[in-house]
C-alpha cells in the first residue's frame, strides 16, 4: 500500500507532501492542474526515466519520495537479495534529479540501480494511462496474466523446475564433452599438480612452526650464552641471586615468632628463595634442548623453500592449497567418469525430454482453452463499460525447432522456461477491423479499461497491491461511468486504487478524494493537493456535475453520488 508521496521542486509542484488511504483513491481537479505530474513522480518512484526538464525552473534538484507497506514475500525477498534491510514492511524510495550531479537512487537509504528499483517497481504499483509503466504494453506479460485467470501457475512453476534440472544436466554433459584432446591434456595436469601437492604432504600451520625452529636453530648461540649467563647470576657462582636469597630466607623464619605481623614477608620471602630455585633448574632443561644443528637447519630451509613453491603455484598459504588440492580432486574425479557416465547422462537427458515434452503440451493445452474463456469474460466486462463493439483475443506463436524434443500440432517446437509457445493480447475497438496487437493499436483510455476489465476477472489472483488508474474514464457517461466506478470500488476491497477521473459518478465512490489545483503567486505557478472532507467533497462532485456555477441542485445531486 502507498501510505504517503513527498515531492519537491517537481515540474510546477514546490513541496507537497500527502497521506494515502487503502481502498478507492479518487483524485480530481480541472484539467492542467497537475494530475498528470503526481502520476510521472509515481512513475518516476517505479523506475522509470529521469528528465532534468521535470526540475522546478529555479531549483537546481527534483525530489520524489514515496513511503509504501509492503506484506508480499516475494517483493520483501527480492529487496532482501539486494542487501537492503526492511522492518516491518516499511519501504521508503526517493529518487533525486539533479541539474548538476549525478541522479540519486535510493531504498530505505541504501543506494540502488534504476535497473534494480524498476524490476521491483514492477511488483508494486501498476499504472494504467498515458504511461511507459503499463504491463499491457509488454506481450512478455500477457502470460503471467493468463496463467493467473487458468489458475496455470502450478503448472507452469513444475514444469520450469523440470525444465531447470534439465537445463543443468544438458551443460553437465556439454562439458564433459569437451574436446577429447583439451580433456586429456587438463587430466594430464590435474594428475601432476595432485601429485605435487601429495608428495610434498602438507600439514595447516607447518610453516610457522618450520619457521620458529629456524630461528631458534639461527640464534642456538646467542640463547645457550644469554641461559649460562643468566644461570651464573642466578645460581651458579659464588654471591648468586639464589644464594643470597637463601640467606634472606632464613634470616626472617623466626622473626614471626618475635613478631607475627611479619608472618607474611616470611612468606614471601622463602617463596622468591623457591621461585628462584624452580627458575633455574627450568632454565637448565632448557638449556639442555637447545641445540646446535647446521644439517637441521638447512633441511628447514629445503622445506620451507617446498613450500613457498607450492605458495606461489596454488595459494597464499597451505590452507588455500589443500582447499585448491581438493577442489581439482573433485574436477578430475568428473574427468574420469569418461563413456560411461557420458551414455547414463544421455539416457537421463532422453528421460527428462519426454517429460518436459508432455508438461509443455499439457500446458499449452490449457493455455488455450483458458485463452477462450478469457476472451468471452473480457469481452462482457468491456461491453459492460461502453465498448460494446470490441473484439478481444490471444495470438499462440509457436517457434519451430526442427533439432526440438516437443511436438504440438505435428510441429517440433522449441521449448523454453515457460513452456512453449509466445502469447499477445490481440484487440479491434471497432467493428469491421480485424484483431491487432494490444499494445500497438489501443488508446491509453482503451488500455486503461481492459485492464479494469482484466483486474476485475483477475482481482483475487493478481500479486500487484496498488493500481493507478489515469483515463479509464475517457469517452464515457452516465451509467456507463456509474458501471466503472462500481469496477474500480469492487477491486479496492482487495487493493489500493488510485483513479484519475473527470467523471461525479466515479468520484462518488471515493473511500479518500483528493483535489489537485494550481494557483498563481508572484509570477510562480504551483499545483497543490489536497484530501478533502465531506463537505468539500460535495462542493467538488457538484462543479465536477454542473460547472463552476454550484446551484442547491447539483449540491442535492453530489449528496446524493457519495450516498
Amino acid at each position: 500500500m502507498l501510505q504517503e508521496i513527498r515531492i519537491t521542486n517537481f515540474a510546477i509542484i514546490e513541496n507537497l507532501a500527502i497521506e494515502f488511504h487503502s481502498g478507492l483513491n479518487v483524485l480530481t481537479g480541472e484539467t492542467g492542474a497537475g494530475k498528470s505530474i503526481i502520476i510521472d513522480a509515481l512513475n518516476l518512484i517505479l523506475g522509470g526515466r529521469a528528465d532534468t526538464d521535470t526540475i522546478r525552473s529555479g531549483a537546481s534538484t527534483a525530489t520524489v519520495e514515496a513511503c509504501l507497506k509492503l506484506d508480499d514475500s516475494k517483493t520483501l525477498s527480492l529487496i532482501a537479495d539486494l542487501g537492503i534491510e526492511v522492518e516491518a514492511g516499511q519501504v521508503i524510495i526517493k529518487r533525486i534529479i539533479s541539474n548538476s550531479d549525478k541522479n540519486r537512487t535510493y531504498l530505505n537509504n541504501s543506494n540502488l540501480t534504476v535497473a534494480a528499483l524498476s524490476k521491483i517497481g514492477d511488483r508494486l504499483i501498476d499504472i494504467h494511462g498515458q504511461h511507459d509503466h503499463q504491463s499491457l504494453l509488454h506481450p512478455e506479460t500477457h502470460v503471467d496474466l493468463l496463467d493467473h485467470y487458468g489458475k496455470l501457475l502450478t503448472d507452469r512453476d513444475a514444469f520450469a523446475e523440470q525444465h531447470t534440472a534439465y537445463q543443468k544436466t544438458v551443460q553437465t554433459l556439454a562439458q564433459m564433452q569437451t574436446n577429447q584432446g583439451e580433456r586429456l591434456q587438463r587430466q594430464d595436469l590435474l594428475n601432476f599438480q595432485i601429485g605435487e601437492i601429495d608428495q610434498a604432504g602438507l600439514s595447516v600451520g607447518e610453516d610457522d612452526e618450520l619457521k620458529n625452529e629456524k630461528n631458534k636453530l639461527n640464534h642456538a648461540e646467542k640463547l645457550h650464552q644469554s641461559v649460562q649467563n643468566a644461570l651464573d647470576l642466578l645460581a651458579d657462582t659464588d654471591g648468586s641471586a639464589l644464594e643470597l636469597l637463601g640467606r634472606v630466607d632464613r634470616e626472617l623464619q623466626g622473626l614471626p615468632e618475635i613478631d607475627p605481623a611479619l608472618e607474611t614477608q616470611a612468606q614471601r620471602g622463602q617463596t622468591a628463595y623457591l621461585e628462584a630455585q624452580e627458575l633455574a633448574e627450568e632454565l637448565r632443561d632448557y638449556q639442555r634442548t637447545i641445540e646446535f644443528n647446521p644439517a637441521r637447519l638447512e633441511e628447514i630451509e629445503d622445506r620451507l623453500a617446498e613450500i613457498n613453491g607450492l605458495k606461489r603455484k596454488y595459494g597464499n598459504d597451505i590452507a588455500t592449497i589443500l582447499e585448491y588440492r581438493e577442489t581439482i580432486g573433485s574436477e578430475l574425479e568428473a574427468l574420469s567418469l569418461g563413456e560411461e557416465s557420458m551414455d547414463a547422462l544421455k539416457a537421463e537427458i532422453e528421460t527428462r525430454q519426454k517429460e518436459l515434452a508432455k508438461l509443455a503440451v499439457d500446458l499449452a493445452k490449457k493455455r488455450e482453452q483458458a485463452a477462450e474463456k478469457l476472451k468471452k469474460d473480457v469481452e462482457k466486462e468491456l461491453r459492460d463499460l461502453s465498448m460494446k463493439h470490441v473484439q478481444f483475443g490471444m495470438r499462440f506463436e509457436y517457434e519451430p525447432d526442427p533439432e526440438g524434443f516437443t511436438t504440438y500440432k505435428n510441429k517440433k517446437t522449441r521449448t523454453h522456461a515457460n513452456g512453449i509457445g509466445e502469447i499477445e493480447f490481440l484487440f479491434s475497438p471497432n467493428p469491421g477491423e480485424e484483431l491487432r496487437p494490444l499494445a500497438k493499436i489501443a488508446s491509453g483510455g482503451e488500455i486503461s479499461r481492459v485492464m479494469l476489465a482484466l483486474k476485475s476477472i483477475l482481482n483475487d489472483q493478481d500479486p500487484v497491491p496498488v493500481m493507478v488508474f489515469d483515463e479509464v474514464d475517457s469517452g464515457i457517461s452516465g451509467g456507463v461511468a456509474e458501471k466503472v466506478g462500481n469496477k474500480l470500488k469492487k477491486i479496492s476491497q482487495h487493493k489500493q486504487i488510485f483513479c484519475i477521473t473527470h467523471l461525479p459518478q466515479i468520484a462518488g465512490m471515493a473511500d479518500s478524494h483528493y483535489r489537485v489545483h494550481k494557483t498563481v503567486s508572484g509570477k510562480r505557478t504551483r499545483s497543490t493537493i489536497i484530501e478533502m472532507d465531506y463537505e468539500h467533497r460535495v462542493e467538488e462532485i457538484a462543479r465536477m456535475s454542473g460547472g463552476e456555477k454550484i446551484t442547491e441542485t447539483t449540491l442535492k445531486h453530489a449528496r446524493e453520488m457519495i450516498k
